[in-house]
């Protein structure tokens, strides 16, 4: 399985980093698809048309709170969804999508052999709740699990080994900085720099 870190609509980023990876078919993304760049849409349209799997992010779960959304960047991913001036009618039409409903049905967690991917590093087995997951950034939390935890959230410089076991592979895209994925047979490091096309 290759894992891959926090797009934020930046498709085209996407589309150089895939050039880069290994032929497969299971792809697994840390959530946090959408919001801040400019093509949530076309890569939540890739994801869902090519069968890969995600987790929740915390951009995805704030779609059911509006206002929390809108401030912290849904207002590009409506714009992406509707193109209208108006974001009322964004709304409105984003609210009526297969892509919404698919968003909303992302599990919290995906385990793969001797891996757990979330979306932030916070996973301690059955004592973590679903705040820790889609929102925690302490990584000094004790893990009660010997899986390796694949997880993305916090921007890194570059992918970043915690504990001795744990990755985070959130490395900044749609802050100008490049989008990183692992592959878990090997451990291997992917990266591309964020593409200009995704500064519209």
């Amino acid at each position: 399985m290759i894992v891959i870190g926090d797009v934020h609509g930046c498709f085209y980023t996407l589309m150089d980093l895939m050039n880069k990876l290994p032929q497969t078919e299971n792809i697994c993304f840390v959530g946090d698809l959408i919001d801040r760049g400019p093509y949530s849409k076309e890569v939540v349209n890739f994801v869902m048309e090519n069968n890969y799997s995600s987790v929740l992010g915390n951009h995805e779960d704030m779609i059911c709170d509006l206002s929390l959304w809108l401030i912290n960047g849904g207002a590009a991913t409506l714009t992406s969804f509707g193109r209208q001036p108006d974001i009322h009618k964004n709304i409105e039409i984003f609210a009526k999508t297969k892509e919404k409903e698919w968003l909303e049905s992302l599990p919290l967690i995906i385990e793969w052999k001797n891996f757990i991917i979330s979306h932030s590093y916070a996973y301690a087995g059955d004592k973590t709740n679903a705040d820790d997951i889609l929102w925690g950034r302490n990584f000094n939390i004790p893990s009660t699990t010997d899986k390796i935890n694949i997880f993305g959230h916090t921007p890194m410089k570059e992918a970043k080994k915690i504990k001795d076991k744990d990755y985070c592979i959130d490395t900044g895209c749609v802050f100008g900085h490049s989008l990183t994925a692992i592959d878990l047979e090997t451990m291997k490091i992917y990266s591309v720099k964020k593409s200009k096309k995704d500064n519209l």
